[in-house]
């Protein structure tokens, strides 16, 4: 067994633990044409004994990680991915009060102005795109017609967020970053056919992290830890991912 040095020593014991991970339910909001999560319960404590449920919902539900395979044929598959780049020292960069393409030019002058060290190997996008949306009444509606709109609606939304361009997403490889995380369904233009950031991404060794709830978190750095469940074959995975933060 590889014996992988992380860096684990240089979180405080006091250091807080925070969830940044999406949750799966009937409620979540989907990439429009995805399969709506379903949870169905199939044992019960009355009638069985036990609780046991079935789940349903795409490979890309949730806060989740893409493999290579999502987009690169013959790219490897999310059980095939090195878990030491998915843990480690994480800087947030804030753009939530902005929209459109995240060049090179604007990722540097972020970068620098946080006063970062160049060999921190995982970075994290806050545009607060995502979140969960409620409807009128201030619930958020169950899959259906009302549901479908809403996801219209939140993707009319995302639509004018902030992602990466072509050069932004090179600058993120040639820095050396080893994952990429972000707040919104996808690192690419929401409408994007063609997912340039993907391709320059995945072809270049750095993981993406899609759908991370960032909406509380400040710009600055944390240790970072994100575990895709071990899918065989698979073209991506939900995960759980958290933050702790150095004290």
């Amino acid at each position: 067994m590889e014996e992988i040095p992380i860096e684990v020593n240089r979180i405080s014991i006091n250091g807080k633990i925070i969830d940044i991970t999406t949750p799966i339910s009937p409620f979540t909001q989907v990439f429009p044409g995805d399969p709506i999560p379903v949870i169905e319960k199939v044992c019960t404590l009355e009638e069985e004994g036990c609780a046991v449920s079935k789940l349903s919902f795409g490979s890309h539900t949730g806060t989740h990680v893409d493999a290579p395979s999502h987009i690169l044929k013959n790219g490897p598959t999310i059980d095939k991915l090195e878990l030491k780049h998915l843990m480690g020292t994480a800087l947030i960069l804030d753009f939530s009060s902005q929209s459109g393409e995240l060049t090179a030019d604007i990722l540097e002058k972020a970068f620098r102005n946080m006063g970062a060290p160049e060999n921190i190997p995982i970075l994290l996008l806050k545009t607060e795109a995502f979140s969960r949306k409620p409807n009128s009444a201030g619930k958020i509606s169950p899959p259906g017609k009302e549901s479908d709109s809403q996801n219209m609606e939140f993707g009319k939304e995302e639509s004018g967020s902030a992602y990466l361009d072509e050069g932004g997403a090179a600058w993120i490889v040639e820095k050396g970053f080893k994952t990429v995380g972000i707040d919104s369904f996808s690192v690419d233009n929401f409408y994007s056919e063609t997912l340039p950031a993907h391709h320059i991404l995945l072809s270049g060794d750095v993981n993406i992290v899609e759908c991370l709830e960032l909406s509380s978190i400040k710009a600055g750095t944390y240790f970072f830890i994100c575990l895709p469940l071990k899918i065989e074959g698979c073209d991506g995975a939900p995960a759980r991912a958290l933050l702790v933060t150095y004290s």
